[in-house]
C-alpha cells in the first residue's frame, strides 16, 4: 500500500510522537521545535516535487540533494518542463553523481554490479545514452532478481510488488506509479521519439528512438529509486522482527532522532560548502593527505605481497561481510594480480568525506596502467563522515580487478 503523503511514513509519525514527548522537557523545547519545522519542510518538499514532476514519472529518492530540489522548485515554479531540465542537469553534474553513487556499495547485490554502473556512467557522460539505458536496465533487473530469495527481475514484478515501506519512493506517485511505464508493452514497432523509460519496448526492440538524455537520466533516477526500495525492504524486515516500542524506548529513540538530525544537518552543510581541491606531488597537502598515505601503504603491501595487511585499509562493509575471514578473502583476491611498482600521481579531494587517488601501476610483464582508488572517510558503520566526526579513510572499491579494469590507459 502506497503512502498518500510523506507525513504518512511510519518514521515520520513515530518522530512526531517522539517530539511531542520531548517537548515536555524544558531543555529540549527549542530543539524539538526546530526539528519539527525541518520535518514539515521536508514533507512539503516531497509533495511539491511529486505535484510538479510525477506526471513525467520522476521519483523523489534519498540520494537527491535537498538543496538542488529546493532550487528547482523555487525557480521552475509550475513549469514541469523546466523543472525536468534542471533535474537532469543535477544528474549530469559529476560531483553530484559521485555523491549519489556512494551508497550503492552498501548493497552486496549492487556492489557486484558497480563496474557495469561505472560503464553506464561513462556512456552517460559521453552522450551514448542508448548504451547507458541498456546497461542500467540490465543492472536493475539483475539486482532485483538477486536481492530477494524470490528470483524475479524488476521487469517481472507488478507495481504493488515495488512498494517501499517507510520511504519517500513509496509515495503513491513514486516508484509504483512510475513502474507502470516500465512494464508497458509495445508490440508494434515505434520510430517516434519517446521520453519515458519503457523497459519492455526498449529491450525487446519495438521502441527504436529512445537515445536521448531524458530517458537515460530517468534510468538513473529509477536505479536510485530501486536501491531505496531495497534499503526499505531491509528496514521493514528489521521492523517486523523488533519488539513493540515502550514509552521509555520511544523517548530514547526521540533523543537519538534529534541528535542524528542535528548531526546530519551539520554534515549536509559541510558537504554543500565543500570546495573540491587537487593535491599534486611536491606539496605538503599531497604528502600529508591521509588517503595518499593510505594508498602508499596499500600499494607497498601489494608489491611486497603482504596481502593480509591490506585488510586494515578497506571499507568496513567488507569486514562486516567477511568477518574473521576478511584477510584470507583479500589475500586470495590480490595474489592473482602481483604488482611490481607504483607511483602516486594526484589526490582529488572532491567531497568532504570522499576523494580519489590517481596512481600508475606496473605489473610484471604488462604495460603501466593509470588507475583511480576511491577512498571514503567512514565511521565504524561504513557511513561517510567528514571532519570533525570520528572516522577513518578507507578504500571503497577494493577488489583488484576493479582497479585494474578501470584504467585511463
Amino acid at each position: 500500500m502506497s503512502y498518500q503523503s510523506a507525513r504518512d511514513l511510519p518514521s515520520f509519525r513515530q518522530a512526531e510522537q517522539a517530539l511531542l514527548l520531548l517537548r515536555m522537557v524544558p531543555s529540549q523545547r527549542s530543539e524539538t521545535k526546530a526539528i519539527k519545522q525541518q520535518m514539515e519542510e521536508l514533507a512539503a518538499l516531497v509533495e511539491a516535487f511529486y505535484n510538479l514532476l510525477s506526471d513525467k514519472h520522476w521519483i523523489f529518492h534519498d540520494r537527491l540533494s535537498l538543496t538542488a530540489v529546493e532550487t528547482i522548485l523555487a525557480e521552475a515554479a509550475q513549469d514541469a518542463d523546466r523543472a525536468e531540465t534542471m533535474l537532469i542537469d543535477h544528474y549530469r553534474d559529476s560531483e553530484q553523481m559521485t555523491a549519489m553513487l556512494l551508497s550503492l556499495r552498501k548493497l552486496p547485490a549492487m556492489r557486484r554490479r558497480l563496474p557495469l554502473v561505472e560503464k553506464a556512467r561513462e556512456d552517460y557522460t559521453a552522450g551514448r545514452y542508448y548504451a547507458c539505458v541498456h546497461v542500467l536496465l540490465s543492472v536493475m533487473d539483475g539486482f532485483v532478481n538477486e536481492f530477494e530469495t524470490v528470483r524475479r527481475g524488476l521487469h517481472a514484478r507488478q507495481s504493488e510488488e515495488v512498494h517501499a515501506w517507510d520511504s519517500v519512493v513509496g509515495h503513491h506517485r513514486g516508484l509504483a506509479h512510475a513502474h507502470k511505464t516500465f512494464l508497458k508493452g509495445r508490440t508494434a514497432t515505434q520510430e517516434e521519439p519517446v521520453y519515458e523509460l519503457y523497459r519492455n519496448g526498449i529491450v525487446h526492440g519495438s521502441i527504436l528512438n529512445y537515445d536521448n538524455v531524458i530517458v537515460a537520466t530517468k534510468a538513473w533516477n529509477r536505479l536510485f529509486a530501486v536501491t531505496d526500495w531495497a534499503f526499505a525492504r531491509h528496514k521493514e524486515q528489521q521492523h517486523e522482527a523488533a519488539p513493540p516500542l515502550t514509552w521509555k524506548a520511544l523517548a530514547a529513540k526521540a533523543k537519538d532522532f534529534v541528535g542524528f538530525a542535528v548531526e546530519q544537518g551539520k554534515i549536509n552543510r559541510i558537504n554543500e560548502q565543500w570546495t573540491p581541491r587537487e593535491h599534486l606531488p611536491g606539496s605538503d597537502a599531497f604528502n600529508n593527505h591521509p588517503a595518499r598515505q593510505g594508498s602508499e601503504r596499500l600499494l607497498t603491501w601489494w608489491v611486497q605481497r603482504n596481502y593480509g595487511a591490506i585488510s586494515d585499509l578497506i571499507t568496513q562493509d567488507a569486514h562486516a561481510k567477511h568477518g574473521k575471514a576478511v584477510r584470507s578473502v583479500i589475500r586470495r583476491a590480490y595474489e592473482r594480480y602481483p604488482l611490481t611498482a607504483f607511483d602516486i600521481l594526484a589526490v582529488e579531494h572532491d567531497m568532504a568525506a570522499a576523494c580519489t587517488v590517481t596512481a600508475r601501476l606496473q605489473r610484471d610483464g604488462g604495460l603501466p596502467a593509470t588507475v583511480t582508488l576511491r577512498w571514503i572517510r567512514e565511521d565504524t558503520q561504513a557511513f561517510p563522515k567528514p571532519d570533525p566526526w570520528p572516522g577513518e579513510w578507507r578504500l571503497c572499491t577494493w577488489e583488484p580487478w576493479n582497479l585494474l579494469t578501470h584504467t585511463s590507459d
